[in-house]
């Protein structure tokens, strides 16, 4: 996926860092276009992002504000004429719905993690109580209860 320059013209005003706009600006926003076109069109790693795009650390993380404020899918909805821009974008926004899912995920069972071994330090067994004896623990003392329990 390469961007044309007939489509550069077209999104470079839409793009959020740019020299006219307050604040912090992007170094170069068609470069930073450029490398998470990349990513999606390797289906990468971020850390495999060739140096040519400057560090993948700085790319990852625009790229991850940009998927939170939703930049992506706004601006896929601003070029409707060009099919294959709007192609790319779409692209973009899929791969970036992919990603949230996945954070989603690794903090829900970060979640859940933390929510088991704060149980354990703070329950204790009773004594005489065990899996041995034949006597079923306490649904506080249930791990699956635990995570499961909102």
């Amino acid at each position: 996926m390469n961007l044309r320059d007939e489509q550069w013209q077209k999104l470079q005003p839409l793009l959020l860092g740019g020299y006219n706009d307050p604040g912090a600006t992007g170094r170069d926003n068609r470069l930073f276009l450029r490398s998470v076109l990349w990513i999606v069109a390797h289906k990468a790693k971020w850390s495999d992002l060739p140096a040519e795009f400057g560090k993948w650390q700085t790319s990852y993380m625009r790229f991850r504000r940009w998927n939170q404020a939703d930049v992506w899918r706004q601006l896929a909805g601003f070029v409707n004429d060009d099919k294959e821009l709007r192609a790319m974008l779409d692209a973009i926004v899929a791969f970036g719905d992919q990603h949230t899912q996945r954070a989603k995920r690794r903090l829900a069972m970060r979640n859940n993690k933390i929510a088991y071994n704060s149980a354990l330090t703070t329950e204790q067994p009773k004594t005489g109580a065990s899996w041995a004896s034949g006597i079923m623990p306490s649904s506080g003392q249930n791990w699956v209860w635990l995570v499961s329990e909102k």
